[in-house]
């Protein structure tokens, strides 16, 4: 059973709460497009070369180059290049940050540059988003060219104040200048939950072959606050004033968690942990009439072993009745579907080191021929896809850190609560220190280990030393004294000796991990309700290492590659000369020489085999690449 903590609050206690806090860190994960952004650049160069494109514009954020899903692609890229990576700065694509959006996805403006590092400490201009070239010179203004645009004030994020803004600007080529054409205030913006949508009519002056659009948030330099929400961001011609509806029904959420509250949790505790009663995404529908589309859309969710393919969930379908959920205001987002699947469990996971599960929902547009002659590919916002690592460590982060969280008091003290289904040994835990201003790089902290937290000591308590990770979402391996065996509920905390800060990763993705973390100052411990996300503090079961393929243990454990799951990039530790990335089927997918950071932008999404070199030792370890 789960052991769950009765609070005592005593006035003392009291004092404590509010003491955690956020900060911002580098956020945007493809290091090696840094260089091209040009820091605090905020006027347009016209000598520019600008990649030139033609109607429609259309991006919902959704979709990579290739085609899938991907967490941290930035300035909307995908094969059309539509947005201009020099001018732009600081946007970040994400799927966490905004409420309820129209699709998969949005773009976020706010105070930090594309570095996750502070403007400057003023108001003023913070992030820019900066269209490409568009070739206009064969329209007029008869054409009935509009931008339009969905926004949010807020979300999940600090909400604009007034003062704060957020414009729109088209270029006027005459007159050699930018134009305002729509901006909005942070005293008008009153709801931080609703998105809201804008359409401008383009005039003559803004209709030539060098047309192009920015938009500017202006607010607090210093952080990630006074956030706005972009998504569905479309320009096209023929579009009367009062069509705004969209024939767009998408999956527009996370996959809810499997093992909730747990994004990953140990293999050999996967027969007890069970799954929840049912798995849930949202769903959004753009239009005005349900029936414009039908009745009934078919929302199939399957779960798989990533590297066998072997089903594990058989898909089920599940028939979604539009008339529940439709949008009667087409400038306002008000209604959202949950598609529920019940009584999901698994079957079959395998046994061994490590598995890699996928959890799929898809809709079926196949029969709505009228998306076939869109000007606007709708279909690709149709599946999300979510990987789960089942290995020898419980996760309630995804392993990407929006924040870092935690607390400048001297004896302050952080907590985190776990259970296990079954006894297991304990050896390590996994914390990752974002390298943050001012830097916690070498100071000590007390790791302490209790079985509960108001009547017992603690099980361990030992000094570790902060090491500062080299690369974002790089998590620090600790070791354990001496091993513990846990057989129910046991918190994981940590007590500082400074009046100063210092930051753990804080992932935004799973508020329910909110209610498993805790504060304290003299032991009087107090559960978060403040913050909502989950602190990136993992406990390590048995042998600790990372995925390896063979035996041998002593021989492997300078070798690790991360991040992983990766995205763009990887990294290797270790002395080595080469490596190998193979398909499961053994297919040489990609072969490199040692270098410090190894490019992944043309592998597809899925399960790969990457083969360390030195000498005549080959290291072997399982990579996701989502």
């Amino acid at each position: 059973m789960r052991l769950f903590l009765k609070i005592v609050f005593t006035v003392f206690a009291l004092q404590g709460i509010g003491q955690l806090t956020l900060k911002p860190i580098q956020k945007v994960q493809k290091i090696q497009k840094i260089e091209n952004i040009k820091g605090r650049t905020s006027e347009l160069t016209l000598g520019a070369r600008f990649i030139k494109n033609t109607l429609p514009f259309w991006d919902d954020f959704s979709i990579t180059p290739n085609g899938t899903p991907d967490s941290v692609r930035i300035w909307g890229m995908d094969t059309t290049r539509q947005w201009n990576l020099k001018n732009s700065r600081g946007v970040f694509v994400n799927s966490t940050l905004a409420i309820n959006p129209p699709s998969y996805r949005v773009v976020t403006f706010d105070g930090l540059d594309a570095n996750g590092q502070f403007y400057g400490e003023e108001q003023g201009l913070t992030d820019q988003l900066v269209s490409d070239t568009l070739e206009l010179g064969l329209y007029n203004e008869a054409d009935e060219l509009y931008l339009s645009f969905y926004w949010q004030a807020g979300g999940n994020v600090e909400r604009p104040d007034e003062g704060d803004s957020l414009i729109l600007e088209l270029y006027n080529l005459s007159e050699d200048e930018w134009e305002t054409v729509w901006s909005m205030d942070g005293s008008q913006a009153d709801t931080d939950f609703i998105f809201y949508q804008e359409a401008i009519r383009l005039e003559q002056r803004f209709i030539t072959d060098t047309a192009m659009f920015r938009f500017s948030s202006y607010g607090d330099q210093n952080g990630p606050f006074d956030a706005w929400h972009l998504d569905w961001i479309y320009l096209n011609g023929n579009r009367a004033a009062d069509d705004f509806f969209y024939q767009d029904v998408s999956v527009n959420s996370e996959i809810s968690i499997l093992f909730d509250p747990f994004r990953s949790v140990p293999l050999n505790q996967i027969d007890l942990a069970g799954l929840p009663a049912s798995v849930e995404a949202t769903s959004m529908n753009l239009n005005e009439e349900p029936d414009r589309i039908g009745l009934n859309l078919k929302y199939t969710l399957k779960i798989i072993d990533l590297e066998t393919k072997k089903s594990l969930f058989s898909g089920v379908e599940l028939i979604e009745d539009l008339t529940t959920f439709f949008n009667s205001d087409p400038l306002v987002i008000d209604a959202v579907g949950t598609v529920t699947y019940e009584n999901v469990s698994l079957s079959g996971i395998p046994s061994g080191d490590s598995v890699v599960l996928q959890a799929l929902i898809s809709i079926d547009t196949t029969n709505i021929k009228f998306l076939d002659n869109s000007p606007v590919n709708l279909r690709v916002n149709d599946t999300i896809r979510t990987q789960y690592l089942l290995q020898d460590f419980y996760a309630y982060d995804d392993g990407t850190a929006e924040y870092a969280v935690g607390t400048n008091i001297l004896g302050g003290q952080v907590g985190v609560q776990y259970w296990v289904n079954q006894p297991d040994t304990l050896t390590h835990i996994d914390i990752y220190f974002p390298n943050i201003v001012p830097s916690s790089d070498g100071r000590a902290i007390i790791l302490k280990i209790f079985n509960d937290l108001e009547d017992s000591g603690p099980l361990i308590s030992q000094a570790i030393t902060i090491n500062t990770a080299n690369d974002i979402n790089q998590f620090e391996r600790y070791q354990l004294d001496r091993s513990l065996i846990v057989s129910d509920t046991f918190f994981i905390t940590y007590e500082q000796n400074i009046n100063e800060f210092i930051g753990i990763g804080f992932d935004r993705s799973n508020p329910e991990a909110s209610g498993y973390i805790f504060e304290a100052l003299d032991d009087q411990w107090v559960r978060n309700k403040r913050i909502r996300g989950a602190i990136m503090i993992r406990p390590v079961f048995k042998s600790g290492l990372d995925l390896v393929l063979g035996s041998g243990k002593d021989e492997f454990d300078n070798y690790s590659i991360y991040p992983n799951p990766a995205d763009e990039f990887l990294k290797v530790s270790g002395d080595y000369q080469k490596i190998e990335i193979r398909n499961l089927s053994g297919q040489l997918i990609l072969a490199q020489e040692k270098q410090e950071v190894h490019d992944l932008s043309t592998l597809d999404m899925g399960l790969y085999l990457v083969f360390i070199y030195n000498d005549l030792k080959v290291v072997t370890r399982k990579l996701i690449k989502r």
